[in-house]
């Protein structure tokens, strides 16, 4: 019989130094509510729940907590899951090793930390480096699964662990467990914590579209052996849902909204085509035929207007070994514009089109071109050995992540867009304005990994620093105008609204902030950090997954009124306000 082995990888953030760096004083402790949003907080009553880098979060596997003895033991893999969120942002990672001919050993190893640790069932032995530590509870098999005393797994694995009230926090800071904004919020977070409900089921999940009006507009997915058929329904407020009867099979997952019209794909008579849904006149028409392109072998990725004149971008294949055509919608039929690998972005001026694309499997340069409409010919403007519309992450153990940045602009003969130089290793990206005449180019900011042009101005992220800088577009007057992380930024009628990035993560929670341009002043208007914000005509609103959790509107006098106190599952924002679900209730709601 042939041996296996699994291995299961676990990114765990380690704090620097030995165990004995937390022999800290009083002084070190926080209270609860400052360090929410860095650690990882699950009850002895466990239902599935945990509040993970403050965020209320559904544990998705059966897995289940014990206490023996007045101890809480945890399975091997939901140990592993925990300790990997409870900081995720470091980059030392552990493997956990179970071989079926040692059935009764765990095995953890971390490389960059030259440390193995070994559980044994049944022994109150732990091997850390080949050197034993007493545990005060042995591992046990319970139920056919391998479980852990908690607080020896937390602390081989240098992660501190608390008690609070029927609360395991897990985490790399001291908790004042007695301090009064500790005791304030102790309760809520249990009450959160202790929600028995299951999440609702994926077959009766409604997707907001829009609203128009008073009527709510969204679509359900069926699911068959054949895969899925999407259907969609219309709801006034206050009436029962009524479907609204559209041609074809539908695939909304492949969905635009513009110009108070939905576009999306149907097949109609076997063939699949592009077709617009009119919500003033509850009519739908067809755009144009989509040739051999089917969505179960690609995606729609793109649907916009340039001069009156409607482009697409159909990707078919993969995404590590397909590609993507540009097209034109030319008197109902789509006309070749380019083909690219996966296109980043592209601008129409004159009679030319500019792109950026990256290849996954090769990123370099060569990856910004011309293209002219009238011939076909495709030129490369950039530099050669530079890269553009990628932004280049230099990892600290030396490891390189690649992410496409859209960010291009055309003004006055010059195309503006981040870039960086291939041979330098240390060169992560920068705005750069290139000449559109004899492709000159000028590096405009320190390292930048987001940018955008407004009102004739350069606004950035600084790579560095996280914080927000604003340059003339000949590069001069270069400043800084929030020394704070920024995430999420977005602009809107004179104002940059944004997130207090704390940690650097993509999808990381913070209070929410706004930058006046003209009065260059900030002001702060969320008092908790926020999942997802959404701002327009119809106001600014915010999701918070915390112990406070629910959707938020910032009033006319900046307070934040929550109008729904439940988990959001999906929303977006309208003229005529927030279309939303909920996570554990069905349905679909309103608010403005």
């Amino acid at each position: 019989m042939k041996n296996f082995v699994i291995i299961m990888f676990i990114c765990v953030g380690i704090v620097c130094g030995t165990l004995s760096a937390y022999a800290a004083g009083e002084s070190d402790k926080k209270p609860l509510n400052e360090v929410f949003d860095h650690m990882v907080i699950v009850p002895y009553d466990y239902q599935g729940k945990a509040f993970i880098n403050g965020q209320k979060t559904d544990v998705f596997e059966d897995y289940q907590m014990v206490q023996r003895n007045g101890r809480v033991l945890v399975p091997i893999r939901l140990m592993g899951y925990l300790a990997d969120q409870s900081n995720p942002h470091n980059n030392s990672m552990w493997a956990t090793i179970w071989q079926p001919q040692k059935p009764d050993e765990v095995l953890l190893t971390n490389s960059k930390l030259n440390k193995t640790i070994k559980f044994t069932v049944n022994s109150k032995t732990m091997m850390v480096n080949n050197k034993p530590q007493t545990l005060d509870i042995a591992p046990q098999r319970i139920n056919g699964r391998i479980v852990l005393p908690l607080r020896s797994a937390s602390e081989a694995l240098d992660k501190k662990i608390e008690w609070l009230d029927g609360l395991i926090l897990i985490s790399d800071e001291y908790v004042d467990l007695q301090h009064p904004q500790t005791l304030a919020i102790k309760d809520q977070i249990k009450a959160e914590l202790s929600d028995t409900r299951k999440r609702v089921d994926y077959q009766k999940t409604a997707f907001p579209i829009t609203k128009y009006g008073n009527i709510m507009y969204y679509f359900k997915r069926d699911y068959n052996h054949n895969g899925t058929i999407d259907k969609m329904y219309k709801k006034a407020d206050g009436q029962k849902e009524v479907q609204v009867q559209l041609p074809g099979t539908l695939d909304l997952e492949n969905r635009r909204f513009i110009n108070d019209e939905l576009y999306y794909v149907s097949m109609v008579n076997n063939k699949w085509e592009l077709d617009v849904f009119n919500f003033a006149n509850n009519k739908s028409r067809k755009m144009v035929e989509l040739d051999q392109w089917v969505p179960r072998d690609g995606w729609l990725e793109d649907i916009k207007y340039i001069d009156n004149e409607l482009y697409i971008i159909l990707h078919y294949g993969d995404g590590t070994m397909g590609g993507e055509t540009l097209y034109k919608v030319v008197n109902g039929t789509l006309k070749n514009v380019v083909y690219a690998k996966n296109f980043i972005n592209y601008i129409k001026a004159g009679e030319y089109i500019y792109h950026t694309d990256i290849h996954h499997m090769s990123v370099g340069d060569d990856n910004l071109n011309r293209v002219d409409m009238k011939t076909g010919e495709v030129t490369s403007i950039g530099q050669p050995g530079y890269a553009y519309g990628i932004y280049r992450t230099i990892e600290d153990q030396g490891g390189i992540r690649f992410s496409g940045n859209g960010a291009l602009y055309i003004k006055d003969d010059y195309l503006y867009t981040l870039g960086y130089k291939d041979s330098d290793p240390k060169d992560e990206g920068s705005v750069y304005k290139i000449n559109l005449a004899d492709q000159t180019q000028v590096k405009l900011t320190s390292a930048a990994k987001q940018f955008w042009i407004e009102d004739n101005k350069i606004y950035y992220i600084d790579s560095k620093t996280g914080y927000l800088g604003r340059v003339d577009l000949d590069g001069n007057n270069n400043q800084i105008l929030v020394e704070r992380k920024a995430g999420h930024v977005q602009f809107f009628n004179g104002s940059i609204y944004y997130n207090d990035n704390l940690s650097g993560g993509f999808f990381d929670p913070g209070e929410l902030y706004r930058y006046d341009i003209e009065d260059e002043k900030e002001v702060k208007l969320s008092d908790k950090p926020v999942s997802s914000f959404f701002v327009g005509k119809a106001g600014v609103y915010y999701v918070s997954n915390g112990y406070d959790l629910g959707l938020y509107k910032i009033d006319a006098g900046g307070h934040n009124v929550r109008f729904v106190k439940d988990s959001i599952d999906r929303g977006i924002l309208t003229d005529a306000g927030m279309v939303y679900t909920m996570t554990y209730k069905e349905g679909i709601y309103s608010v403005k």
